[in-house]
């Protein structure tokens, strides 16, 4: 209950307008930090989405190449690390507070919503590929916006360079996106992009 109101502005967003107002930002400095540990020399992030898991607060899921992390960062952190492998579903599907992610393991079923249009899209791409999956929606096929999609690839840049900086500075297109950043800050006469509080 306490935990309601002290998020009351994006609970009453996500219930009323349907719209989760962080789902769209980077990840915060503490959230990367959290990530940090959990990712292996040998992975690449390949998504992200951002959202929040019942019971649980404000969750992340993180894709790689070869796993997906699942961090909550509530009352209790921690990074739950699963293989991709053992996921033996995955879907995605337009819900009453914005898109809604699930992954079916032996056993476990992992949800997430107030996701993103396109963060959910790609995430699910990025699931389904590397574990041989058929999504049984249509929603990883959805065409996004040239803006959304650029917005999106450019959030997980920005998680790549923060949390793995060896391996993006070797990732030609993870540099061009963030100097393109870095130009448009300048001219606007932001010299840091701004964090989500």
């Amino acid at each position: 209950m306490f935990d309601f109101f002290r998020n009351y502005n994006e609970q009453l967003e996500i219930l009323i307008e349907g719209n989760n107002p962080y789902a769209n930002q980077l990840l915060r400095h503490a959230d990367v930090d959290l990530l940090r540990n959990h990712l292996n020399r040998d992975e690449r992030i390949t998504a992200y989405a951002t959202g929040r898991s019942v019971g649980m607060g404000r969750t992340i899921w993180v894709v790689t190449t070869h796993s997906l992390l699942v961090a909550q960062t509530g009352k209790r952190p921690g990074v739950r690390k699963y293989a991709l492998g053992s996921i033996e579903q995955a879907d995605a599907e337009k819900g009453r507070y914005g898109h809604a992610l699930s992954a079916h393991l032996a056993g476990a079923r992992l949800g997430l919503y107030g996701v993103a249009q396109s963060f959910a899209v790609l995430a699910l791409r990025a699931l389904a590929r590397p574990a041989g999956l058929d999504s049984t929606r249509t929603i990883s096929q959805t065409e996004l916006t040239e803006e959304a999609q650029a917005h999106a690839v450019h959030a997980f840049a920005d998680l790549t360079l923060r949390a793995q900086p060896l391996l993006a500075n070797s990732d030609a297109e993870a540099r061009q996106l963030l100097q393109q950043t870095a130009e448009r800050s300048r001219s606007e006469g932001q010299h840091r992009a701004p964090e989500v509080a």
